[in-house]
């Protein structure tokens, strides 16, 4: 996996890039939450996809992007420079079309764009997606920063899951690296806290996306209850809706070859 550094508008994007140059371009957007970046979210589902271009960014306000001084508080001004970020990375790399893969916030994001840029999305994939009107449940996110140690992440990371995953220490250790950074503790507290909301996806919106959409979700996930794929399915006119038994929020970690191999079967039948 190689990384590079990109302007995006007033913004930089650290961009992590994988699989085939040659094959269809695929964006994965990951998730919120204290230590979140994009190649840590995603790294479980990339050996399935090795055959199309996968560009796993860090949304600006996380990991190794720039962490922006100018943006108002509050979930609203933050979603959106995020959003803008997005859109000005497609156009560094010149794509006019992608497929887009986004986790619990990051299917927020993609449900955005979507809307906004329809033309510039082929096929989509919502894992455990946020935006929908079923609320989150982010308590222990907020409540990191209180005892920002390795107990206190494990906490965040053991909330998520409903499986014991081989190896999640290593996730656990490199997530609270990420987190402990002033500029990062910074980004995540502003953009959690008080001031204009981030739009919701409901069924005034969500019917005029044509788009092939793939929801998937854990039964068991606790952080967002797969109520949010059951509503997806129903509003969204293309929709197919996968539930995985046994299995919480993150998904890439606790099935991932089967995870992998649902997404690379929908992403290929384009």
């Amino acid at each position: 996996m190689r990384t590079d550094e990109l302007v995006t508008g007033p913004d930089t994007t650290h961009l992590a890039t994988a699989g085939s140059d040659q094959g269809p371009p695929v964006l994965f957007l990951h998730g919120t939450g204290p230590g979140a970046t994009g190649a840590l979210s995603f790294a479980p589902l990339l050996p399935a996809l090795a055959g199309f271009r996968c560009l796993v960014p860090d949304l600006v306000g996380f990991g190794r992007s720039g962490h922006p001084q100018d943006v108002p508080a509050g979930p609203g001004p933050w979603f959106d420079r995020r959003v803008d970020g997005v859109l000005a990375l497609l156009d560094a790399l010149g794509l006019d079309r992608v497929h887009l893969v986004g986790h619990s916030y990051g299917a927020r994001v993609t449900l955005e764009l979507i809307l906004r840029v329809p033309e510039r999305v082929d096929r989509v994939v919502l894992l455990a997606a946020g935006g929908t009107p079923v609320k989150a449940n982010l308590t222990t996110l907020i409540d990191f920063y209180g005892e920002p140690d390795e107990a206190g992440m494990r906490t965040v990371v053991d909330a998520q899951l409903s499986r014991p995953v081989p190896g999640i220490e290593r996730y656990v250790t490199e997530r609270l690296a990420t987190a402990v950074r002033p500029d990062v503790q910074r980004s995540f507290q502003a953009a959690m806290g008080g001031g204009a909301p981030m739009p919701t996806y409901d069924e005034t919106v969500l019917p005029a996306v044509s788009h092939p959409v793939l929801a998937v979700h854990g039964k068991d996930d606790a952080t967002i209850s797969a109520d949010a794929s059951f509503f997806l399915a129903e509003h969204l006119r293309q929709c197919d809706l996968h539930l995985f038994a046994g299995c919480g929020h993150l998904l890439q970690y606790e099935v991932p070859t089967r995870l992998g191999s649902l997404v690379h079967d929908f992403l290929a039948a384009s």
